[in-house]
């Protein structure tokens, strides 16, 4: 295994909100990487922080549901053509009738391809837990800050948790397969 695949892993333990955050903006900051962030109560700030941005899920729905309008409209157009109703003398294929099996279809399809959008990108059903920096104080009173980097860079992260206020600083030992 090269040293460039290499990375080491550090836990801060910390017992205020404000210090959590100055220790994940200093982190960011520095570019290094934030793993996982633990708290008993949530935290908007550092929610905001550590967001990855908008979810790309709607894509997957907007695409499910053309899908559906497309395959329901598809499905009453075909089926009327290869069994001929003539009604009254009115066309074949008309669509404003078709649009009914089309708008359903589009329910169906855009919900289906949501759920299971929501579940690919959630990376669901998550089976990794606990992580291995959880620790049970981070469910009572204490914040948790789970930091990636290189291994020539540990003692500068150890220094800029310590800056940030950490009360504690774990250098952590995840076998490398194991990690996600």
């Amino acid at each position: 295994m090269s040293s460039a695949s290499r990375s080491s892993d550090l836990l801060g333990h910390f017992a205020h909100v404000d210090t959590l955050v100055e220790a994940i903006t200093a982190a960011q900051a520095n570019a290094y990487e934030v793993c996982d962030v633990y708290s008993p109560v949530p935290v908007e700030a550092a929610q905001a922080l550590i967001s990855p941005g908008r979810s790309p899920v709607r894509f997957v729905t907007f695409a499910g549901g053309l899908c559906g309008l497309v395959g329901g409209m598809g499905l009453a157009i075909i089926t009327s053509l290869i069994w001929n109703l003539v009604v009254a003398g009115k066309p074949i294929t008309a669509v404003v009738p078709f649009m009914v099996v089309g708008f359903e279809a589009t329910i169906l399809i855009g919900a289906i391809s949501t759920l299971l959008g929501m579940l690919i990108f959630a990376q669901l059903p998550y089976r990794r837990f606990p992580t291995p920096a959880y620790r049970a104080s981070f469910s009572r009173d204490r914040f948790g800050l789970w930091l990636r980097c290189a291994p020539e860079q540990v003692e500068a992260v150890q220094r800029l948790l310590e800056e940030a206020g950490a009360e504690k600083v774990e250098v952590l030992s995840i076998a490398q397969g194991g990690r996600s």
